[in-house]
């Protein structure tokens, strides 16, 4: 599965992308909302970090929508929690409903 983060954190983006790509996933992660836009035909799942909110996710949202692709909306992360962890208990279960 072709998985992309969007986030508004660069560093937490890096991060969550790194642990997608550990737990099997094809992940890319982007901190801009072009970024993201650009890429949404080129991938399965979309997802959303828990500051994507208000008009820009209804944005992205309807574009993913548009393209066919399925979106999820991760909670928020704490710094010192492991990325690995929280992807496996946080957000594969929601793209695997």
């Amino acid at each position: 599965m072709k998985v992309l983060l969007f986030g508004r954190n660069p560093a937490t983006v890096s991060r969550v992308t790194a642990a997608l790509s550990a737990a099997g996933l094809a992940a890319d992660g982007v901190a801009s909302e072009q970024a993201a836009l650009s890429r949404l035909g080129l991938v399965d799942a979309l997802v959303l970090g828990a500051g994507v909110v208000g008009p820009l996710r209804e944005r992205l949202t309807a574009a993913a929508v548009r393209h066919g692709v399925r979106w999820v909306q991760g909670p928020h992360i704490l710094p010192e929690r492991d990325a690995l962890e929280y992807v496996r208990t946080e957000i594969l279960p929601k793209l695997t409903r």
